[in-house]
């Protein structure tokens, strides 16, 4: 009985420490991300905390789909110094304000194509200021500066359910003269 016994607990570390090599390498941040529950939706919301109206996309994908799969693609132009009404983004393991990947992924996905009165001017890989009046050409073109595209990962920044607040500052430091601050309200937590 004790060889026995010796044997499945062999087997059993055999195969434990299988499934932890097949982890090796891979980051607490990825594997929270990868694990993560994906179900539901996030709720997102913009405060333009600048002089300068804000023109950018945003929205949500899977960045480990390589198929590729599907973007939630949204736009706004936000005025200086107002709030965004709350929108809803499917609940996917990547939720992005610009950023390289989220512009590779919509033209991937051919979204730009397909979403009804998409803005080309607010479409890119950074957040656009702009001081031109509303009812201009360049109403949603960089005139007073940009601020770097982000992304948040689901596991690891929030969860489905959750709120995501984005808020635009003016900061003579940030790459572009703005930057973007995170947070996050909880439904539940990140799981």
């Amino acid at each position: 009985m004790k060889r026995r016994h010796v044997a499945i607990s062999g087997v059993l570390a055999f195969v434990a420490g299988g499934v932890l090599a097949g982890f090796t390498g891979c980051s607490p941040t990825l594997l929270q991300n990868l694990t993560a529950e994906r179900t539901g939706n996030v709720t997102i919301q913009f405060i333009n905390n600048t002089p300068f109206r804000a023109a950018f996309s945003y929205g949500s994908y899977d960045a480990w789909d390589k198929s590729p799969g599907p973007v939630d693609l949204q736009q706004l132009r936000l005025e200086a110094h107002t709030t965004s009404a709350a929108a809803t983004v499917t609940c996917r393991r990547n939720v992005a304000v610009g950023t390289q990947d989220f512009v590779k992924r919509v033209l991937d996905t051919k979204t730009d194509q397909s979403t009804a009165n998409f803005d080309a001017d607010a479409f890119d890989s950074v957040v656009h200021f702009s001081s031109a009046p509303t009812d201009s050409t360049g109403a949603a073109l960089p005139s007073a500066g940009t601020a770097l595209g982000v992304e948040k990962l689901l596991g690891v920044n929030f969860g489905c359910a959750n709120e995501l607040i984005f808020t635009f500052v003016q900061d003579p430091d940030a790459t572009g003269g703005f930057r973007i601050d995170f947070e996050v309200i909880r439904d539940k937590p990140v799981q």
